[in-house]
C-alpha cells in the first residue's frame, strides 16, 4: 500500500462525490430557495481532502454531460440510469465556480467519462517516484490500481490497494474489464454473456488467465472440471462478439486529450469565496473562512 506521505497527486471523481452528495442531502435550499445541497456535500467531501492531505496536488474530474464513445458504439450503455435531476443540474455550474475560486482545477471532456480522464491523468502522471490516490465511488475505476496507484474510497480510511482488489473483486486489477466482458455489469447496462455469472467466469479467467485465452482455449473446456462446461462453451462461442463488446464498454481509455496547463492546484481566491458561502447561507463555513481554518486545520 502508497504510504500517505509519498503520495503526489489526487484525483477525485467529481461525479460520485456529485452523486453521493445530491443523495445525502436533495432538499437543502437557500431561503431564497436556491437548491445548495450538492453544492454543500460535494464541497464538504472536498474539504475533508483538503484538510487530511493539505501538502498534494489535488484534481477534480467529471464526466461529460453529453453521450460518450461508449454510447455510440452500444446504445443500450447506461440506458438503464436515470437522467439527472434538474435540481442536481443547476447546481453544477455554481459548484464548479466555488471549486476553481478555491484553486483546484477541474477537468471534464466531451464524449469522455470521468473514468476515462482519470485513467489518462495516471498514465501522464505516474513514474516509479510519482503516486497516486483516487478518491471515488465507484467499482469501476479499480482497474487502474497498481504499485503507484491506490483508491481511497470516498473520503474514509479505506484504501484499496492491488492485493485488496484482488480479495473484494477475485481478480487482478486489469482483469476488471476481462471479467465483466464474461459476466457483464448491471449497474452500466453492460450485458455480458448470458447464463454466465461471476462464480463462472472468475473460474474461467484462473484457469485461463484472460479473456482472450478463455477463447483461444475454447475447444479445450470440456476438459476441464466445470459444472455444464458444455453449456458454458455453447454460450461462449454464441455471444463471442458480445464478451469481447462487453470487455470494450468496461475498459478505461488512457488516452483523452488533455491539456496539461490544468493539472495543477493554484492560489484560492478568498474574497470570491467568502462571498459565495454568504451567497448560498453556509454561515458556520463562513466563519471558519473568516478564523482561516476553512482550508487548513486548526493548530
Amino acid at each position: 500500500m502508497i504510504e500517505i506521505q509519498n503520495v503526489n497527486h489526487i484525483l477525485i471523481d467529481g461525479t460520485s462525490y456529485l452523486y453521493r452528495a445530491y443523495y445525502a442531502c436533495p432538499l437543502l435550499s437557500t431561503n431564497s430557495n436556491k437548491p445548495c445541497g450538492a453544492i454543500y456535500g460535494t464541497l464538504n467531501m472536498i474539504r475533508k481532502i483538503l484538510l487530511k492531505y493539505p501538502i498534494h496536488n489535488i484534481i477534480i474530474i467529471f464526466d461529460s454531460p453529453e453521450k460518450t464513445f461508449r454510447s455510440k458504439i452500444f446504445s443500450e450503455y447506461k440506458k438503464n440510469r436515470p437522467k439527472m435531476p434538474n435540481i442536481l443540474k443547476e447546481q453544477i455550474q455554481p459548484l464548479c465556480y466555488i471549486i476553481k475560486n478555491i484553486g483546484i482545477p477541474i477537468i471534464s471532456i466531451s464524449n469522455f467519462e470521468a473514468d476515462d480522464i482519470i485513467g489518462t491523468l495516471i498514465k501522464k502522471l505516474t513514474n516509479k517516484n510519482n503516486f497516486i490516490l483516487i478518491s471515488t465511488n465507484d467499482k469501476d475505476l479499480a482497474q487502474l490500481v497498481n504499485i503507484n496507484v491506490n483508491i481511497l474510497i470516498g473520503t474514509s480510511n479505506i484504501i484499496l490497494d492491488e492485493h485488496k482488489v484482488k480479495k473484494k473483486y477475485g481478480v487482478v486489477p486489469k482483469l476488471i474489464p476481462d471479467l465483466l466482458g464474461l459476466m457483464g455489469d448491471s449497474s452500466d447496462n453492460i450485458p455480458g454473456i448470458p447464463k454466465i455469472g461471476k462464480k463462472t467466469a472468475l473460474s474461467l479467467l484462473k484457469e485461463f488467465g484472460s479473456l482472450n485465452n478463455v477463447y483461444k482455449n475454447i475447444n479445450n473446456i470440456s476438459q476441464y472440471k466445470f459444472k455444464k462446461s458444455k453449456t458454458i462453451k455453447l454460450q461462449l462461442k454464441t455471444h463471442k462478439n458480445i464478451a469481447f463488446l462487453s470487455k470494450k464498454l468496461a475498459t478505461i481509455k488512457t488516452n483523452v486529450p488533455i491539456p496539461f496547463k490544468e493539472l495543477y492546484m493554484s492560489p484560492p481566491f478568498f474574497e470570491n469565496i467568502s462571498s459565495f458561502f454568504k451567497n448560498y447561507e453556509f454561515k458556520h463555513w463562513s466563519k471558519l473562512l473568516s478564523e482561516g481554518t476553512w482550508l487548513k486545520k486548526k493548530s
